[in-house]
Order: structure tokens, then sequence, then C-alpha cells
């Protein structure tokens, strides 16, 4: 495929991406030290928190390689996302409590002071791979926009997208960075609404014939809970696999706890959790939805790569102005979490690294931004190299890619915070372990690739645990969550300035809402398939 933008289009999107550079250098230009770029002086309001770390996950992928997924396989495909108002649940009540009460900056610092000094780096290294992975993907895509709008060559646009990612990265730190992530959210909905209302009008059909032709067609069935371990998105896999795959993402990843790190309190950062949960499987059913309903727009018609067809449509279908806008959204969406992941990554290694090995004092603002520069160049590479032959869809690739690392990722915060044995030795070993289990389980080709986290969790949890109890016993048990509690309780601060406990394990009207809001989620599904 080849199109040609209308020169209004090209300027709409240069002057939008020059106006997020503004707003970037704006936002950002009284960091004066470390922790005015990392985490924002902890000053940041709730909602635009919410809406950054719901549009890191959405980006350019859910846009273009989600409605891609829905075209091809259907509402099966939101199942990815199932179980997220649960998994936020457990993260909002415990993992980010515990987090933000230590105080720390990365909370791969956490694991040093819990367990020891291998498994930090440990969890560095599959820290920095994972992320590596995923900011690739969200590079490929806004390229592949660029290719195919402008006929220009992927290896020359992926340097052109970084380069002009490292410049805003630079200038925001991290409240430009939320604060960014909050616009393109908003610019991302309007071009949902716009798809929606086109598509709609295109087809000229009403509900209830949309919905057959959908039916007949198996794109609404999502539901499906039976004992097919190979099955893509099956229920079961959705909820065991999801699970780990989201509470990694959320409770043990940097580029997310960061956003949560920036709140001014407890409470604040469970609301951005609650909202961001909500906000991201809605949008998320939307790019499934849009995707079913351009599979009868095209009449199922095939596609080389299951990325092209949202970037059809978009050329096809959408007017002068407005496809401008809808193309800047998309860069918007992209960018902004490129910005998100290098600052955490950055953040990662300065302060997991260079200050631990190279430095006994806090590297300066300079030493932090220049490793920005040098995490973004590796970028190019990386992502050529991994997604420039990729005829599947992108969310789908990541997903796997991601899976060989998360697994025992989390196993390492669970050995440190739910057990007293946990000893850095044996939660090394069992980290190796487990990538070496999950590489060999995914080699035999007899689970669905949700399931490699379960597996590697476990199996990195049950060989941790055991080489700990022949180790000898910790005595940092202070840094688990139930020595958290206990010693809180003891100085009799169980809550905030403004009275909401900060205790972990509280189940409060956040959790309850959620878990609402899950049920609800189960009847929206069940109602579009047994309609």
């Amino acid at each position: 495929m080849e199109f040609v933008m209308h020169g209004l289009d090209v300027s709409i999107v240069v002057i939008y991406l020059a106006g997020l550079v503004w707003l970037g250098w704006k936002l950002g230009r009284n960091n004066k030290s470390q922790k005015d770029y990392f985490i924002g002086g902890r000053s940041v309001a709730t909602l635009p928190i919410a809406l950054s770390i719901a549009a890191t996950t959405v980006s350019a992928n859910g846009f273009i390689g989600g409605t891609g997924w829905g075209y091809e396989s259907g509402l099966i495909a939101f199942m990815l996302n199932y179980s997220i108002p649960l998994v936020m649940i457990v993260t909002l009540s415990v993992f980010l409590p515990f987090f933000y009460n230590l105080d720390v900056t990365s909370i791969y610092e956490y694991i040093e002071l819990r367990l020891g000094g291998w498994s930090r780096m440990l969890a560095v290294i599959g820290f920095t791979a994972s992320n590596l992975i995923q900011v690739g993907s969200f590079l490929f895509i806004p390229s592949l926009i660029i290719t195919t709008f402008t006929g220009w060559s992927l290896f020359a646009v992926v340097p052109l997208v970084v380069l002009i990612s490292i410049v805003y990265t630079l200038l925001g730190g991290i409240k430009a960075v939320i604060w960014t992530d909050a616009v393109q959210m908003v610019v991302l909905w309007g071009g949902l609404a716009v798809s929606f209302f086109i598509i709609l009008s295109e087809l000229q059909l009403d509900f209830m014939e949309s919905y057959h032709t959908a039916e007949a067609a198996g794109k609404l069935d999502s539901l499906d809970f039976s004992l097919d371990f190979k099955l893509e998105n099956g229920g079961w896999a959705a909820l065991i696999g999801g699970g780990f795959l989201w509470l990694k993402y959320y409770a043990a990843d940097q580029t997310q706890t960061q956003r949560m790190f920036a709140a001014k309190s407890i409470q604040e950062v469970k609301k951005s959790l609650c909202f961001s949960g909500v906000i991201m499987n809605v949008t998320y059913f939307a790019f499934m939805i849009i995707g079913v309903l351009l599979f009868i727009s095209f009449d199922g018609q095939s596609f080389r790569n299951s990325n092209e067809v949202m970037i059809e449509f978009i050329a096809g279908q959408i007017p002068v102005g407005i496809l401008g806008l809808i193309i800047a959204g998309v860069f918007a969406a992209a960018m902004s979490s490129i910005d998100s992941v290098l600052n955490s990554v950055t953040t990662v290694f300065v302060k997991d690294v260079y200050e631990k090995f190279f430095t006994r004092e806090e590297a300066g603002l300079k030493v932090s931004m220049t490793f920005t520069v040098v995490f973004g160049l590796l970028l190019i590479g990386f992502t050529l190299l991994a997604f420039a032959g990729t005829t599947a869809s992108i969310l789908e690739v990541v997903g796997s890619y991601l899976s060989y690392f998360s697994g025992p990722m989390l196993a390492l915060f669970f050995l440190g915070m739910f057990t007293t044995r946990g000893h850095d030795y044996g939660a090394a070993s069992g980290f190796i372990v487990g990538i070496v289990i999950t590489t060999w389980s995914a080699s035999l080709d007899i689970v669905n690739w949700l399931w490699n986290y379960p597996i590697g969790f476990i199996s990195s949890f049950a060989v941790g645990y055991v080489i700990s109890c022949f180790l000898p016993p910790s005595s940092k048990t202070r840094y688990t969550v139930a020595g958290q509690i206990k010693a809180l309780k003891r100085e009799n601060h169980v809550e905030d300035e403004e009275g909401y406990s900060i205790l972990p394990g509280t189940f409060d009207r956040y959790s309850w809402f959620l878990l609402g809001f899950f049920v609800l989620q189960n009847a929206v599904l069940l109602f579009l398939q047994f309609l």
C-alpha cells in the first residue's frame, strides 16, 4: 500500500507535534534535579496520571494493532485485557501502598533492600530487555504509518522518529510525559469517535443487522472456558495467564510505578489506578468493536499484515483535515509512550546501575539526560531487527516476546514481599531457571503463549524458595509486606495526613468499584455473545 497525504494533513501533523514539544518544554523547564526529572516531586494530580497510565498501555499499538487483531479474531482478542480490573485491585490494595511507603525512586532499589545485589541486577536486566521490546513496538507503528503515507524507507523513518522522541523526552521529564499522555488520550478518543461514525455511515446497517453479521462470522464469541490450553485468549488463559501478565506490568514494572510515585498521596495513587483500569479496558474494547465493524465493512477481505487494516481504512475513508488529526493522534500516542519508557529505563539505569557501580552519590540532571539519549539511540537497531518483518498483530508479537521475562521478574517481588525465607542467591537462581523453563516450554508449542507467564512465575518462585530454605535466613523481614504493616502499626502510623489508610492490603471503595466494573464487563461480553 502507498498513499499520499494532503498538504493540509501534513501541516496539521507538524503543528500538532510541534505543540506537544512546546508543551513538554513548558512543563519541564523548571526541572532542577533528578527527582524533578524522574518523579515530578510527587506533585502530579490524579486524572492526568490515570490517563497517562492508560495511554502508555494503549499507545498506537492498540489503535492499529488492536484493531487489526479484532478484525482477525473478533472480541476474543479483548480477552487479553480481561483480568485487568482484578489485577488493579491487587495492585492498588497491596503493591503500590507498599512501594509508596518505602519512598524509593526505582522499585528495583527495593529488590536489593530485601534480597540483595544479584537479584536486583537480574531484575534490571529483565526490565531493560522487556522495555526495549515494548518501546520498540511503540516506535514501529508510527514508522509504519509514515512509510505507508510517504513511501519512505523504514530504515530512514525509524531514526527520524527516534530523534524526535529523544528531543521531546529530554525537554519534558515525568511531568511533561504525564500531561502530554493525557492530551494524546483525549485526541485518541476523538479519533475513535470519528472512526465509529464513518464506519457506521458507510455500512448503513442498524445495530441488529451489524450484530447478526458479526455473530455469523463468529466475531462476538469471547468467553470460552474450555480446557483447550492452546486456545487463543481462552478464558482460563486470559484469567490466569493474563493475570500474571498484567500484575507484572502494573505492580512490578518501573514504567507504570514511576507515574504512581509522582502522585501526591496514597489516595491519589489509588484513584489514578482505579480510573486508568476503567479507561484502559473501555478504550481497548472500542478498538475491538472497530475491528469487528471493519471486518463487516471490508467484507472479510484478507490483508497481508493485520496492522494494515486500520491504516487502509484511515487512508481510504477519513476526509482531508480529519485524517491529519487522526494521524497526529497516532503519533502523539506513540511518542508519549516512547518518552515514558525512555524516562523509566533511564531511571532504572541511573539508580540501579550508574549510582551503584560508578558513583556513590546522586547523579546530576545532565547525566540522567545523557543516558536517555543513549537508550534512545539503541532503539533504532533493535526496532528494525525485531519488528521490520512481522505480519502478525503487533500486540500479539510483543506479548509473546515479553512472556519469557515477566513471570520470573514477578517471582522476585513475591519472594521478597511475601516470604521471610527469600534469599538473594535463591531468588537469583530461581529467576534464571524460570527463564530457561519458560523458553523450553514455549518451544514445545503445547500451550498458548499467555501460559508462559504463570509457568515462568511458578517455576521461578518454587526454585527460588526451595534454594532459599537451604541458605541462612534473612534479617531483612521488615521489608516484607507483613513486616511493613507491623512496623506502621507499632509506630501508630496507619493513615496519611488526610486520614486515609496507608496499610498494604486495605480493601477500600476503589477496590469495590473495580470489582463491580469486572462484573459489568462480564455482563457486556455475555450479552454480546448470547443475545
